[in-house]
């Protein structure tokens, strides 16, 4: 694969990444703090849920395979716990994650095919 589209599914993966961590953290900061007090168990641990994917789109620009494995995991339980019906939304938020492995994959097949050579 030329170098030139591996770099760019890498910066895709990326800007993706920041793009959809901006969006979720102008929607946590334009949250009122009082409504955090009348939400349910399984709404919180939602959250934690969902900033932990978040925080792992972030750790995947340095590790792109465990963190958008990490990352992955925590949309899917996400969508479990607050049992989550906007499957298009998890799509949107698990496009970055897919780009990374898809980058780690290319890399990881790049360096081992120079080693054989």
């Amino acid at each position: 694969m030329p170098p030139i589209i591996c770099s760019i599914i890498r910066w895709a993966a990326r800007g993706s990444a920041f793009l959809i961590a901006l969006v979720f953290l102008a929607i946590v900061i334009g949250e009122p703090v009082g409504s955090l007090r009348g939400i349910q168990f399984r709404d919180r641990v939602g959250m934690v849920l969902l900033f932990g994917a978040f925080v792992g789109m972030l750790l995947a620009w340095k590790w792109e395979f465990p963190a958008a494995l990490i990352s992955l995991f925590a949309l899917g339980a996400f969508a479990a716990v607050v049992h989550m019906q906007r499957y298009d939304v998890l799509a949107i938020g698990a496009i970055p994650n897919i780009l990374f492995l898809l980058d780690w994959k290319l890399r990881h097949r790049q360096t081992r095919a120079t080693r054989w050579n």
